[in-house]
């Protein structure tokens, strides 16, 4: 245990700009650049529906693969060790696509770089609590998943042809991709200082122990639903469209403004739940919202392809920073033991996040695009399971925040962002 006067200066603001970068960079341009580009992988690598579904489904295989590990890992180790490496890893996968000869081999580099993204899942959260008053990590929470979804945006609206004509080919970009994750990896290690986030070991022991809380399972159903519904439809939309007769350009605007709600939606729902001390009616509201949204688009509503997008998008990213803090919030976990947990919740949610882009590329083949959506709403609407039968006597973090500062010396009090 450090003294009092040892301890480490706490950057909020640095930490949680550290913390959307890697958001941005690994997933908002070395995973979101796929499906701009899926047309060109799918003619040069022989994809169709199903195996380009399960080569987009691989990476959340591989998270739900390698998160419980990554948890323990981040406990053990710290977030700064844990996601530097992980997003070398990542950029060595991003760059192993750019050598794949067929649908195997490019789904075995999807497979890895989302074992990075295992890594550096829960290492985000562990730090911004060790960083951030507790009152406030969802905010924080959010603004770091708003930069993802924002960079996704733009990879949208720059478009595969710009990409292309820019680059020279697909393959290019995912050479760039992976360099540009090599240097926030660079950035991350460097100027990271972890030492706040530092607050507990836990083991095999305790990763047991937290896989027996019933609430952390139901946040967990609900993440299986909602990441994996997203990754889906993200995958799903461009064909959706083109099958519905929807121009490139409107799939573009359609797209892009699907993405920016989100990214909206991911600060506006955090700051609005910690404002009212509440998160099920964030998870309820959010995913019915969401999923009645996406009911309309596959009944065949292409005339309000963008309004009801960007309906959907507000409604599940409202909350989707919310499962990532919720964790933090259960009795038994905190932050000492927030890593494990959000591993056991990646080993959940990713599950979805695999099977639900299968699943929909099989519907879209059988049964059309307006099948894969139904489906997708179908899955929107099942968080509501879950969120219905969920615990909300939630620990008031501010409250118990303001109180630790009034009996701690001021050098020691929590930083506010």
């Amino acid at each position: 245990m450090l003294h009092p006067h040892n301890e480490p200066t706490k950057r909020p603001l640095l930490v949680t700009a550290l913390a959307a970068l890697l958001q941005a960079v690994g997933g908002g341009l070395g995973w979101s650049v796929v499906p701009p580009l899926l047309g060109p992988i799918s003619k040069d690598l022989r994809l169709d529906a199903v195996t380009s579904g399960i080569a987009w489904g691989a990476a959340p295989l591989g998270i739900a693969l390698c998160a419980p590990l990554g948890g323990l890992l981040v406990d053990r180790y710290g977030p700064r060790r844990v996601a530097g490496l992980g997003m070398l890893l990542g950029a060595l996968a991003c760059g192993a696509r750019a050598t794949a000869t067929g649908p195997i081999s490019f789904s075995l580099a999807m497979l890895v770089f989302g074992a990075h993204v295992g890594l550096v899942a829960p290492s985000l959260p562990k730090a911004l609590a060790g960083h951030v008053a507790l009152a406030k990590v969802a905010r924080a929470n959010g603004l770091a998943l708003l930069a993802y979804t924002f960079s996704t945006a733009i990879v949208v609206a720059v478009g595969g042809p710009a990409l292309l004509a820019l680059f020279g080919d697909w393959r290019t970009v995912m050479c760039v991709a992976a360099l540009a994750m090599c240097a926030a990896a660079v950035i991350w290690l460097v100027w990271l200082d972890d030492r706040a986030a530092l607050g507990g070991h836990a083991g095999l022991a305790q990763l047991l122990e937290v896989a027996k809380n019933r609430e952390l399972l139901k946040v967990g159903l609900m993440h299986f639903c909602l990441f994996g519904g997203y990754l889906a439809l993200l995958g799903t939309l461009p064909r959706a469209l083109t099958a519905a007769g929807v121009s490139p350009g409107q799939q573009r605007s359609a797209i892009v403004g699907w993405l920016l709600a989100a990214a909206a939606a991911n600060f506006a729902g955090p700051w609005l739940s910690d404002r009212v001390g509440l998160r099920r009616p964030f998870f309820i509201g959010g995913a019915t919202v969401c999923g009645l949204a996406l009911t309309g688009l596959a009944l065949g509503a292409t005339d309000f392809a963008v309004p009801l997008l960007i309906v959907a998008a507000l409604g599940g990213g409202c909350f989707a920073p919310l499962l990532l803090t919720a964790p933090l919030e259960l009795p038994g976990i905190g932050p000492a033991r927030i890593g494990a947990a959000l591993g056991l919740l990646m080993l959940v949610g990713q599950l979805g996040g695999f099977l639900l882009p299968v699943v929909s590329g099989v519907a879209a083949k059988h049964y059309g695009f307006s099948g894969a959506l139904a489906l997708l709403a179908v899955a929107h609407l099942a968080i509501l399971l879950p969120a219905l039968t969920l615990d909300e006597r939630r620990r008031v973090l501010g409250a118990e925040a303001a109180g630790a500062r009034a009996t701690r010396p001021a050098s020691t009090s929590a930083v506010e962002v």
